[in-house]
């Protein structure tokens, strides 16, 4: 072998032995990066967590407040007068009907003036009747006078009807003398006109030489006489005339009138007495009327039940002195039972009559009652002494009452209950407890187990929110799995997870 084939030859070992350590450092390389990958590659375990069913239920918002218990009607009744306990007709727990008497009081001074007061009604009663006789005598007196008066006025038009008839008489005769007296006038007119004719003819004949003139101036002398005699009659007419007219307006003269001032006098006597009558009837009446409400402040010596229902407390004993207004016994009724609030204004506008309501005794394990808001007042008011002073340090509180829709025989008026109001509810939703809901800004979204029992994030929209759960209106539905995420882990997506059962919790309570 040449030494141009012996170089060659050992060139081409070398490049071999290369080549194979190359080879194997790529094949070792190849090797730890697939066996890298797989590591990073290989299946992680599982985180366990505990898992809550979806599920459906009712979801409240409530407001809580403390309150007071009474039964209906619940009242103390205070003394209506200074006076001292004279009995206790009832004891606590008793029942008792409208108007039942309960306490007696007791206050001499009063009935001394009562006595006093019944003893002067009967002197003026005494002063009455007497007053009474007084207005009968004073009008069977009046009565006598009229009667007299009547007679004497009876005969006194009787004599005035005679006279004025005899009057008719002479105005009737002076008429006929007046009509007498104007027959004369026409007559002596007529003489007058036919000695005048009789003359005017006699001159003629004269004239004519027929008779003599001396049977002309006899003719002429009985015109003279004609004439005088109309004259004479038509004085006597006119006379007659004035006479009758004097007749017609001459007054029918009496001897005396009748005398009507004892008439007057008696019934000034009879108004006299009527008004005395009068006076001491109204003052009777005084009496009487102060009378009776002595007799009422007497009455309320008994004191009666306003309503039916039952005895809650008795403040006094017999023998106590009690003052105008202080407390005597305290009542209810128990077919009704009530709860006083005492409401912040800021829950005040939230409430309204109608809404329902629970009422449970403080403590632990206590039953709930229904009720429902029966009255809110409209009005804040200071709900200690200090506000009512004129201290308002404190906040304001609105009143408002629930009614319980069944008596409960068993909450104690006066005490102290817890009170959650209903203020708004959905039924049968889904609902979640909140403190499964995640947040980011605005939106909200919960950690399910998918079907290949990874985490995965669900965005859902809420609804109604009360404090332990909320509403979900889209987004979930029941039976789906909501991861509670572990406080020492971040969940992530596609994260195995190994389920643990958890319970939801009941209704949630009050947003306050």
């Amino acid at each position: 072998m040449s030494s141009l084939e012996l170089q060659a030859r050992k060139a081409y070992q070398t490049g071999a032995r290369w080549l194979a350590a190359a080879a194997i450092f790529t094949g070792v390389s190849a090797a730890g990066v697939l066996a890298y990958n797989g590591w990073q590659n290989r299946s992680p375990e599982a985180i366990k967590a505990r898992v809550v069913a979806v599920s459906a239920g009712n979801i409240e918002n409530t407001i809580n407040a403390g309150g007071t218990v009474e039964l209906a009607g619940q009242r103390t009744i205070k003394s209506p007068d200074e006076s001292a306990v004279d009995q206790v007709l009832v004891k606590v727990g008793d029942r008792i009907t409208v108007n039942q008497p309960l306490i007696t009081l007791r206050n001499p001074e009063r009935d001394t003036i009562l006595s006093k007061a019944q003893l002067d009604i009967q002197k003026q009663e005494i002063l009455v009747e007497r007053d009474r006789q007084k207005v009968t005598e004073a009008e069977d007196h009046l009565a006598f006078i009229q009667a007299d008066y009547e007679s004497d006025l009876k005969a006194y038009r009787a004599e005035l009807q005679s006279k004025a008839k005899i009057q008719d008489l002479e105005i009737q005769q002076q008429q006929a003398q007046v009509e007498r007296n104007r027959q004369k006038v026409e007559e002596a007119r007529e003489n007058l006109v036919a000695a005048e004719l009789e003359l005017e003819n006699q001159q003629k004949l004269l004239e004519r030489g027929f008779i003599a003139g001396k049977e002309v101036e006899s003719q002429a002398q009985t015109v003279r006489q004609s004439r005088a005699s109309l004259r004479d009659a038509e004085y006597t007419f006119k006379e007659s005339q004035i006479q009758l007219e004097t007749k017609k307006t001459e007054l029918i003269a009496m001897d005396q009138p009748v005398d009507s001032s004892k008439v007057m006098e008696a019934e000034n006597q009879l108004r006299q007495a009527q008004s005395d009558l009068q006076q001491s009837t109204r003052e009777l009446k005084k009496l009487k009327v102060a009378y009776q409400e002595e007799g009422l402040k007497l009455q309320n010596n008994i004191v009666a039940a306003p309503l039916s229902g039952i005895v809650l407390s008795i403040k006094v004993q017999p023998g106590d002195g009690v003052n105008l207004g202080d407390d005597l016994i305290t009542l209810g009724d128990p077919s009704q039972e009530l709860v006083k609030l005492q409401l912040s204004t800021l829950n005040a506008v939230q409430v309204r009559p109608g809404q329902p309501a629970r009422v449970s005794v403080i403590g632990p394990d206590a039953e709930s009652f229904a009720g429902q808001i029966n009255q809110i007042e409209l009005q804040a008011g200071g709900n200690n002494a200090d506000q009512q002073s004129g201290d308002s340090s404190e906040p304001a509180a609105v009143p408002a009452t629930v009614e319980l829709d069944q008596p409960t025989g068993t909450l104690i008026p006066g005490s102290s209950v817890s009170v959650e109001i209903i203020l708004d509810q959905r039924q049968n939703v889904v609902a979640l407890d909140t403190e499964l809901v995640q947040r980011d800004g605005k939106a909200a979204y919960v950690w399910i187990v998918d079907g290949a029992s990874q985490a995965r994030k669900q965005p859902i929209t809420l609804g109604l929110e009360g404090l332990l759960q909320v509403e979900i209106t889209s987004g979930l539905k029941p039976k789906d799995q909501v991861i509670e995420p572990p406080a020492d882990l971040e969940l992530q997506e596609g994260m195995a997870i190994t389920a643990e059962a958890k319970e939801q919790s009941e209704n949630s309570l009050v947003n306050p």
